[in-house]
């Protein structure tokens, strides 16, 4: 057994056996760790767990105005995943919506069977492929890098194309955050074309699945008839609206989930873009979004106001395509 030796006083020595060692040291309130052949403790590794189930959801616009949407939970967009470097993502999706459906995720270094694509039926791995309705499965994530991503359907039944279930309302952000940063506040904006199933005075072009018939023409003649109040019906309704301090930073992530062009133009607004500039500002402050394109802007107003944003492709603006930032 090994010993343990006390020197004392020069030439005496009291010798201990190791457990003796450790009794009297508990004996005596002092905590001691034992570890050898060079292993160590390791930090249990953070995992962040979302729920997501697709189902389908009747969004009322007012005056008639409804979208058959298809949705993550319920929403359109999906709820914001937010992770971080270093971390497991691990959503578990249930499809509900009585057709075949999917969760791919815009990110890098997962395994095929966390790919939600037609790809894993070709690979036999098409349970976390393509769920039928009623399945239900578990994707995992651990990304290496920080930055903006996002998720949709990579499906299609009935003869409809993938393109059409996205467009229906299926998809969200992913957000990974390098934990050394400081947090900011952060919202997301979408920037897309609306689904095929619906009835009433909606708009094709849409931001957060929202959008108001007429456009900045249509915010005039509702302020003449029915001033502020009428307005206020509108937010976060047909009119995307965002809230904030004069002054108070914050990040924007926008993403074109759409089959079209878009482009972001914020009035009076401060903001350089994360994403794709390293920091730097959009000329003509305009950001141009092809299909698919996402970007993050550090945003900050130095005015108090109601300001416009609208899509800078004007047609797109005038059909519907406008929100609102309330800086206070």
């Amino acid at each position: 057994m090994k010993i343990v030796g006390l020197l004392l006083t020069p030439g005496r020595r009291l010798v201990f056996t190791v457990a003796a060692v450790a009794a009297l040291l508990a004996f005596t309130g002092v905590a001691i760790l034992l570890w050898g052949g060079g292993s160590h403790k390791t930090k249990a590794q953070t995992v962040r767990e979302y729920a997501l189930e697709v189902r389908p959801a009747d969004l009322d616009y007012g005056d008639g105005a409804v979208w058959h949407a298809w949705t993550f939970n319920g929403t359109v967009p999906g709820p914001t995943l937010k992770v971080k470097v270093g971390e497991t993502l691990r959503v578990k999706v249930t499809n509900n919506l009585g057709m075949v459906a999917s969760f791919h995720a815009h990110m890098e270094g997962y395994s095929l069977r966390n790919d939600g694509s037609q790809a894993n039926l070709l690979a036999q791995e098409g349970e976390s492929g393509l769920l039928a309705p009623g399945a239900q499965y578990t994707y995992e994530f651990t990304p290496p890098s920080a930055g903006l991503f996002y998720y949709h359907t990579h499906s299609a039944d009935k003869g409809i194309a993938p393109s059409k279930f996205v467009m229906q309302g299926l998809y969200g952000a992913i957000i990974v955050a390098d934990p050394k940063e400081t947090p900011l506040r952060e919202e997301v904006l979408f920037l897309g074309e609306r689904g095929h199933d619906r009835e009433g005075n909606l708009t094709h072009w849409v931001m957060n699945g929202m959008g108001l018939p007429g456009g900045e023409v249509a915010l005039e003649n509702i302020f003449k008839e029915q001033g502020m109040a009428g307005i206020e019906k509108q937010f976060n309704r047909t009119l995307p609206t965002f809230k904030m301090k004069v002054n108070e930073r914050i990040k924007l992530h926008v993403i074109n989930i759409g089959d079209m062009n878009h482009s972001l133009y914020i009035h009076s607004a401060e903001y350089v873009s994360l994403g794709v500039l390293g920091g730097r500002p959009w000329p003509a402050k305009v950001v141009p979004l092809v299909p698919g394109a996402a970007d993050t802007l550090l945003l900050r107003f130095t005015n108090p106001g109601l300001w416009l944003f609208h899509c800078h492709v004007e047609s797109h603006a005038d059909t519907g395509m406008v929100g609102l930032f309330i800086a206070e």
